[in-house]
């Protein structure tokens, strides 16, 4: 696998075999890792490009929430347009650029997704929501894919990451 991209082990996920998985460590926001344990993480986390928006288990989306509305704080809340939202912003009017708080998510092995501003926010809304059981699996939707080429080495078994490649 080329040097360009961050790699991490794939794994299987426990009674789903069409997934390749990987396992999420933490996340940070503005540069600070949250207090999120790896254990949070367990059941397992899948890359999915068929699924819009990153699906996290509860505790670790809850901080993330927290995080961000912090890091946000200077614009105004708004009214989500879709029920899968709960963090949204109006944007509208802002002069100059959003300034949206850096996302990375941390894999195993310390390979790291550092979003683009396009894998954060999606019609102004926090781009990711809780998958509603902390024991169920992650997904790692196509928003958060977004600007990455995404390497499946099955031989091997890992996934790579390259940022700017899309």
């Amino acid at each position: 696998m080329s040097s360009q991209f961050v790699v991490t082990p794939m794994h299987k996920i426990d009674g789903i075999d069409t997934y390749h998985g990987v396992r999420l460590q933490g996340i940070a926001v503005a540069g600070r890792r949250l207090h999120v344990p790896p254990s949070a993480f367990a059941a397992g986390t899948v890359m999915d490009s068929g699924t819009v928006i990153t699906r996290l288990p509860p505790k670790a989306y809850r901080e993330l929430r927290a995080a961000f509305r912090k890091e946000m704080r200077t614009y105004q809340r708004a009214t989500p347009p879709a029920k899968i939202f709960d963090t949204c912003f109006n944007l509208t009017g802002v002069v100059g650029d959003v300034k949206v708080p850096a996302v990375a998510l941390v894999f195993d092995r310390g390979a790291t997704m550092e979003l683009d501003p396009s894998g954060i926010i999606l019609d102004g809304c926090l781009a990711f929501a809780s998958n509603g059981d902390d024991s169920s699996v992650g997904i790692i939707g196509n928003v958060q894919q977004r600007t990455f080429e995404v390497l499946y080495d099955i031989v091997g078994g890992a996934v790579g990451f390259r940022r700017g490649a899309c």
